[in-house]
């Protein structure tokens, strides 16, 4: 009995779109519906704006550049004067390792900091690739 019912709704539907003219849509379709697509896409929600105007920074900065000035010239730039007389700058670039001498690590720690290094510099390139991709 479904058979039979069912082709006589399949005769119907024939019937019925027999009868209705075919449509056809307008040559600037496409067109139409790309420019309400474009009109109907979400604007901008955020705009960024910085605290500080470029200007602003521009100033600062040349006002740094002349507070180091003014000091360098008040002060001097030889080790002999001003807050430079005490410090003895020699040996800051002297390399001396006799602190090392008594440091032992076991394998462990090694292979621990390896692996702590291995993993950081995977993972830097993996995360880049994620937002990357859900970004944009």
């Amino acid at each position: 009995m479904d058979k039979q019912e069912d082709k006589k709704l399949e005769a119907l539907i024939d019937k019925f779109m027999e009868e209705v003219p075919m449509e056809s849509p307008s040559v600037d379709f496409t067109q139409n519906v790309l420019q309400k697509l474009k009109d109907e896409a979400p604007k901008e929600v955020f705009k960024y704006k910085p605290i500080l105007s470029g200007r602003t920074l521009f100033f600062g900065f040349i006002a740094f550049v002349a507070l180091l000035v003014f000091t360098g010239s008040q002060l001097g730039l030889d080790s002999d004067q001003g807050w430079f007389k005490n410090i003895k700058m020699d040996a800051w670039f002297q390399m001396d390792w006799r602190w090392m001498g008594g440091f032992s690590s076991s394998k462990t720690m090694v292979y621990a900091f390896l692996f702590l290094g291995l993993l950081f510099f995977v993972q830097v390139p993996w995360l880049k690739k994620q937002l990357d991709s859900k970004v944009f």
